[in-house]
């Protein structure tokens, strides 16, 4: 009889999908060669025929997390100059040859990494991979561009105080991560100002090694060929120790604050809530991911935008987004609404996150959420250059090639009763930071009932208010 239940167990698994997923599940990644030269660089050749381009990317794990406290926008500006020179070219001659080949560089700094991209027709692929490389391993950092780069930064700095929704979520991250966190501070004219070369240089020297680095090249190319030219071009490239980074402790425990950002003048509240979420490697990512959704990431679809904006008519637009990376997560809930609706709004999001915790969410709402989660798989593999991007970044935070080719299986094995369970252990409305951005004179007595504040100066340092007050 035992025996019997065994093989209707394995029966029903089978169809379920949790022993042996549906091939059509499975997402067949072209054939690829992954190994680590010498020097520690790890490699990743994925042939893409169907196309002749060739897309270049180059990530190394160097980015705002770990800039020296101080010196803020130090990652993001050594990231900028790579390209503004090197000992063979001068950025004038980068920029033509690669107007030339019609070609561009797109270079990112991210929290963990910065990223160096080049996509290329496959009969310009040789002279794409030399200026590629150069910009990598022979940057020269000329004084005038960093000047030229610094005042950029300074005007993007001062374009920021502009717009309330990125105040918010700055004033954010720095309850959450707190002053001695590079996370948790921003850039500012002070600290750009105080960038000089030797800086540039030194995180350079610090972050950029090919035992730090990652090489993905993805096209219509000879992989012996190719494996060739980079060992070439990157195998004299020497190893070294990688400096130590910042580690980020989550503490789910941690009380709320509350912070009210002064602008006077304005008419609208920004409301931004903002908590820890789990990690990328956590067993419970993929039904993280489906309750953010339904909470707040679905748009029109979602709870917060049904109960705050269609049936409350407080705002326009409110949202949640959750950010999973390898060593934490983040949570954030952002909206804005009129002076006079900030404490009915406030209630509202705070009533429906109890609502989702006590009642948990309908088998309706997460077919919808898994029918759009891997309905946009597909989306984002539909180019070589952004299936490159998609492999980099789910490298860096700890999932294999192998993790990608089973998104759709793994998010149709999310039950109601882990989104449910998930809800109910992570989701802590009464432990959200909270950042109001708004006139704190025509909305003193709504915050005043939302609870004890700190009241800062939006034009004031994150970290140094010299204007504070608590009330």
């Amino acid at each position: 009889m035992n025996h019997i239940k065994c093989i209707f167990l394995v029966i029903w698994l089978i169809l379920a999908g949790y022993v042996y997923p549906n091939s059509a599940d499975i997402i067949e990644f072209p054939d690829r060669t992954d190994l680590t030269l010498e020097n520690g660089l790890r490699v990743i050749l994925i042939g893409h025929h169907e196309q002749p381009t060739i897309s270049y990317r180059f990530l190394v794990k160097a980015g705002v997390i770990d800039n020296p406290l101080g010196k803020e926008g130090l990652a993001e500006v050594t990231g900028e100059l790579l390209w503004s020179g090197t000992s063979s070219r001068t950025q004038d001659e980068i920029v033509d040859t690669i107007a030339l080949i019609g070609s561009t560089i797109n270079i990112l700094t991210r929290s963990h990494y910065t990223s160096v991209g080049l996509d290329v027709l496959k009969r310009y692929s040789e002279v794409g991979f030399e200026i590629f490389t150069d910009v990598i391993l022979d940057p020269v950092f000329p004084s005038r561009e960093l000047k030229r780069v610094r005042k950029e930064y300074i005007n993007y700095a001062k374009l920021e105080l502009t717009d309330n929704h990125k105040i918010a979520f700055n004033h954010g991250d720095f309850l959450l991560f707190g002053p001695q966190h590079p996370l948790g501070r921003v850039k500012t004219e002070k600290s750009l100002k105080g960038l000089n070369g030797k800086d540039v240089r030194t995180f350079y020297r610090r972050f950029f090694y090919p035992n730090n680095s990652i090489l993905l090249v993805i096209g219509d190319f000879s992989q012996q060929e190719t494996l060739d030219r980079i060992k070439n071009k990157f195998g004299q490239w020497e190893k070294a120790e990688v400096a130590e980074r910042i580690q980020t402790k989550v503490d789910f425990s941690k009380s709320t604050s509350i912070r009210a950002v002064d602008k006077p003048k304005m008419t609208q509240a920004v409301i931004h809530l903002k908590q820890w979420g789990i990690d990328s490697g956590h067993e419970d990512y993929y039904a993280y991911q489906l309750m953010n959704y339904i909470l707040g990431g679905g748009g029109f679809s979602s709870r917060l935008m049904e109960a705050v904006r269609a049936k409350g008519g407080k705002t326009y637009s409110i949202g949640s987004r959750y950010v999973g990376n390898f060593d934490y997560g983040v949570l954030s809930i952002t909206t804005s609404t009129r002076n006079e609706q900030l404490l009915n709004t406030y209630q509202l999001i705070q009533s429906e996150l109890k609502k989702l915790i006590d009642g948990g969410i309908t088998a309706e709402e997460l077919s919808k959420a898994k029918a759009y989660k891997i309905g946009s798989i597909p989306l984002q593999l539909e180019a070589p250059g952004m299936i490159a991007d998609k492999v980099l970044k789910a490298i860096v935070n700890g999932f294999t090639i192998d993790d990608l080719s089973k998104e759709i299986v793994y998010y149709k094995r999310v039950k109601i009763e882990d989104v449910n369970r998930v809800i109910k252990e992570y989701l802590h409305p009464e432990k959200l930071n909270i950042v109001i951005v708004g006139d704190v004179k025509k909305v003193k007595g709504q915050l005043e009932k939302i609870g004890h504040y700190e009241k800062v100066y939006y034009k004031s340092s994150l970290v140094k208010e010299p204007f504070l007050f608590f009330f």
